[in-house]
């Protein structure tokens, strides 16, 4: 008697913890998406991450890493830090995007800045030096950095209609415009060329932490282009810009901190 008894107790209890288990992950389950997919489409960056996150694992829902991928990346667009090491990680492997090496940095760059600590391991790794220090070398000329002014010219010819559009949207505080009216100015496209009037648009979009803005700032205090040549002046704008996950500005900083250490 006394040991049919124990295993009814036994059933009982096997009973229960089924059931909370089943309840735990009823609460992943498919009834929750609708919820979350609505608060993830109203721009919620908390529902947006685990909305990702479901997709991923494929809890509630069959995994889709391309959904997950367009989640994480809205949310780590809105600063959700871990959003941005994962979707740097999906870059890296080509999972649910296009592998691309520089889009994975940036990413895992942008998580490392907030202190992610598993960011920060990672780019310590050889692969991630190495990356660097190759990204590094192409840019050993600043005249030829992508987002930057160059001494080119190769900028698109641009109108005085679209000029005058820039100026009116830059005046009423378009980030955009101000800077666009920088490499304007610099390249004088459309406008004679100006460095005193690219310097003073790019540092209206800087000062609203514009990192491309930033950046271009450093290379005109670092080459006295519009303003008066200051070291010091073209560093803080570069750190700026960097401390914005700027990859360019990050690589300048560093070149400058190992040649400061070599000729030590």
């Amino acid at each position: 008697m006394e040991y049919m008894i124990a295993i009814v107790v036994l059933a009982l209890i096997a009973a229960g913890i089924w059931y909370l288990s089943h309840r735990a992950r009823g609460e992943e389950g498919e009834h929750i998406i609708p919820g979350v997919t609505k608060a993830a489409q109203s721009g919620d960056v908390f529902a947006q991450y685990k909305l990702a996150s479901m997709y991923y694992e494929g809890k509630g829902v069959q995994p889709n890493s391309e959904e997950a991928a367009k989640w994480y990346l809205k949310a780590a667009r809105q600063g959700h830090v871990e959003a941005q090491f994962i979707l740097g990680i999906m870059h890296e492997r080509g999972d649910g995007v296009d592998r691309d090496d520089e889009q994975a940095y940036q990413w895992i760059s942008t998580a490392a800045q907030q202190g992610h600590p598993r960011a920060r391991t990672l780019l310590e790794s050889d692969k991630w030096l190495l990356y660097l220090d190759a990204k590094t070398q192409e840019r050993d000329d600043p005249g030829e950095r992508p987002d930057a002014p160059d001494a080119g010219g190769n900028t698109p010819e641009v109108t005085r209609e679209q000029v005058d559009e820039y100026l009116r949207k830059a005046e009423e505080g378009d980030v955009d415009a101000q800077y666009n009216l920088g490499v304007i100015f610099y390249h004088g496209e459309g406008m004679p060329r100006d460095f005193d009037q690219a310097y003073a648009w790019f540092l209206k979009a800087a000062e609203q932490d514009d990192p491309d803005a930033q950046y271009n700032l450093g290379f005109m205090y670092g080459r006295g282009e519009g303003v008066k040549k200051d070291h010091a002046q073209s560093m803080q704008w570069f750190k700026r810009a960097a401390d914005q996950g700027h990859e360019g500005a990050r690589a300048i900083i560093e070149k400058m901190t190992k040649n400061s250490v070599s000729e030590r």
